[in-house]
């Protein structure tokens, strides 16, 4: 088997290391990322053989693009809660007849829950957003946001939004505009690019006098590993948003396998 002509959805952190390997095979790489900011992050391995691609699309959308462009492979990288991402794409992979490659991250939530070294790491687990605001109105204190700007409208629901939550995300001008427009406040964001070391983490928690901290079960590609010992160190409870769903798809590590034994066999 051998492999042409790539598509790579997701600017993540996978997302990256797929298209330097790619790229190390001499196989023509396009990588698709939903953001300018994406496509600024991956400006380094644009070239002859690389192109980025940065658009939202549909399941029709990327039908179209599958069927014009002819991938020999689609490795779908996008983040654990990119859930309409994979479905659009992994539909459009079946609907055209393009071989289709998730690329999972482990959870590691659980086994800190599990750690007896841990066990002073305060967890809390909800399946929605709506469950952590209900949640955080039963209580008092300040919350560092540590999961971007994509939901922050749901928190905005939240009594004493504007004085309680601080938020993190990206240094997204645009974005922090829209946000501002809706309340909250410019000296509760934090905006700036990861990753974020234990230390600096514990740092933000201090600063902003954090009793909260939100997350999600993103892996360790995510940073979680680094929140939750800061969160330890600190003293402050972590609330995480579960998973949307259990997938079903391989490890960065078994992707590398994967492909090296199919593009070696040939």
């Amino acid at each position: 088997m051998s492999f042409n002509h790539v598509f790579v959805l997701g600017g993540t952190t996978e997302g990256r290391y797929i298209v330097e390997y790619l790229q190390s095979l001499n196989i023509s790489v396009t990588i698709s990322v939903a953001t300018c900011y994406g496509e600024e992050v991956l400006a380094t391995y644009k070239g002859e053989h690389t192109q980025i691609l940065q658009e939202r699309l549909n399941q029709k959308g990327f039908e179209s693009l599958l069927k014009e462009e002819k991938y020999d492979l689609v490795i779908d990288a996008s983040h654990p809660y990119a859930k309409e991402a994979t479905l659009n794409c992994k539909g459009a992979c079946n609907e055209v007849g393009v071989l289709y490659k998730r690329i999972i991250r482990e959870d590691i939530m659980e086994g800190w829950a599990r750690d007896s070294t841990i066990h002073t790491l305060s967890i809390l687990y909800f399946d929605t957003i709506e469950e952590i605001v209900h949640y955080l109105e039963t209580t008092t204190g300040n919350v560092l946001l540590t999961t971007g700007s994509k939901d922050l409208e749901a928190y905005a629901q939240l009594a004493h939004f504007q004085e309680r939550l601080y938020v993190r995300m990206l240094p997204l001008p645009q974005v922090l505009a829209a946000q501002l427009q809706k309340g909250y406040l410019m000296s509760h964001f934090i905006c700036m690019q990861g990753p974020f070391s234990r230390a600096l983490n514990g740092t933000m928690l201090e600063h902003v006098k954090a009793r909260y901290m939100v997350t999600k079960a993103s892996g360790d590609m995510g940073g979680v590993k680094e929140k939750l010992e800061a969160a330890q160190d600190v003293g402050v409870v972590v609330l995480c948003l579960r998973r949307p769903v259990q997938e079903e798809g391989m490890t960065l590590e078994t992707f590398y396998k994967w492909i090296k034994e199919v593009t070696d066999g040939n």
